[in-house]
């Protein structure tokens, strides 16, 4: 292989960025931990419906409970029932080719 002056140059810049990049990331980590974290948190409280109807609670991936009032349950179930459909009606019209 040929390399040239402006590999090796490219080559020392690209490193010399990443090593400031991780020493900037290792120096605000908490901080960036905590945008982050109170990011998810709004996140989720804006995503959950406001009306105070039966609340269900279900476990996520690490075992915590959320509570999901029964609005949403009933939107997402038709929603997967609408995908079910579609799914359905593929697998048909494929069955028929």
């Amino acid at each position: 292989m040929n390399f040239d002056k402006n590999f090796f140059w490219g080559l020392g810049l690209g490193v010399l960025a990443g090593a400031v990049g991780y020493k900037l990331y290792n120096d605000n980590k908490q901080t960036l931990l905590n945008s982050l974290e109170s990011l998810k948190t709004k996140l989720s409280a804006d995503g959950a419906a406001q009306t105070a109807q039966a609340p269900a609670e279900l476990a996520d991936s690490e075992g915590e409970t959320t509570e999901i009032d029964l609005a949403e349950l009933e939107k997402q179930k038709e929603h997967l029932e609408d995908l079910i459909a579609e799914q359905q009606s593929k697998a048909a019209e494929a069955d028929k080719s």
